[in-house]
């Protein structure tokens, strides 16, 4: 009857079988302020299986959790500003990192949780644990709740929302530079009929000199086309690449 409690405890609340399609969040295990330890972790295990209960993130199981906070033993120091913060959630590999604390003042549980977004951004919650565990899990689901709805999912929708654009930038950018490539051989092979010979044109006089002249400004403007419509492709291109690496995670 032990052994199974202590498995429990020690693995923590792992995500359910098959493949996560939520956000990746990590858990890290909670300080405790005038809490005992063991009271401290059962409170963190309610929270765990609170936010594991939520389909729109995909928890990382504690003992994951554990390795990684050890692997990086020293080599994380506190943070002051956004751009650690945003340093640290990618070094524990993850899109959104959750730091908690149990206090036991004034003879209630508190609980206070900070959920740090990719860019280092924060949002703090903190709420009472009930005596029971079941009212406690509610509880703990509700405040987790408020708090990635009024900060991680709009985050997530705003990033869902932009995605595309690179693609389509570079999409278009590479039409543009396909089709001033064309225009491009057209004006080279208007210059090449007009400069070896009579360019199509029939006649003598003043009907062969309007149809060498149009031919001429034809070329002219495949020219013009051919620039613009390259140069265009190059911006569209490098702007769509510049999104594209700025959104990586």
């Amino acid at each position: 009857m032990l052994l199974p409690l202590a498995l429990t405890l020690t693995l923590g609340a792992a995500p359910p079988g098959g493949a996560c399609e939520g956000e990746r969040l990590t858990l890290l295990p909670f300080d405790a302020v005038a809490v005992p330890r063991p009271e401290a972790r059962r409170t963190e295990e309610t929270i765990r299986a609170a936010i594991a209960s939520n389909s729109a993130v995909c928890l990382e199981s504690r003992r994951e959790t554990v390795e990684r906070v050890l692997a990086l033993a020293g080599k994380q120091a506190p943070c002051a500003d956004a751009a650690c913060r945003a340093a640290e959630v990618k070094a524990f590999g993850t899109r959104w990192l959750v730091r908690g604390r149990v206090l036991g003042l004034g003879g209630e549980r508190t609980v206070a949780l900070v959920l740090i977004g990719p860019d280092g951004s924060e949002a703090r919650s903190t709420f009472t644990v009930p005596s029971l565990e079941a009212g406690a899990e509610a509880a703990a689901a509700r405040a987790f709740s408020g708090l990635w709805e009024g900060h991680g999912s709009r985050r997530a929708e705003k990033e869902k929302t932009l995605r595309p654009w690179p693609q389509v930038l570079i999409g278009v950018g590479a039409a543009s530079l396909v089709a001033g490539v064309g225009f491009g051989l057209a004006a080279r092979s208007t210059e090449k009929r007009l400069s070896e010979g009579t360019g199509g044109c029939e006649g003598e006089g003043e009907a062969f000199r309007r149809c060498f002249a149009d031919g001429l400004r034809r070329g002219e403007r495949q020219s013009l086309l051919s620039n613009a419509l390259l140069g265009t492709g190059a911006v569209l291109g490098a702007g769509g690449a510049i999104l594209f690496v700025w959104e990586l995670p």
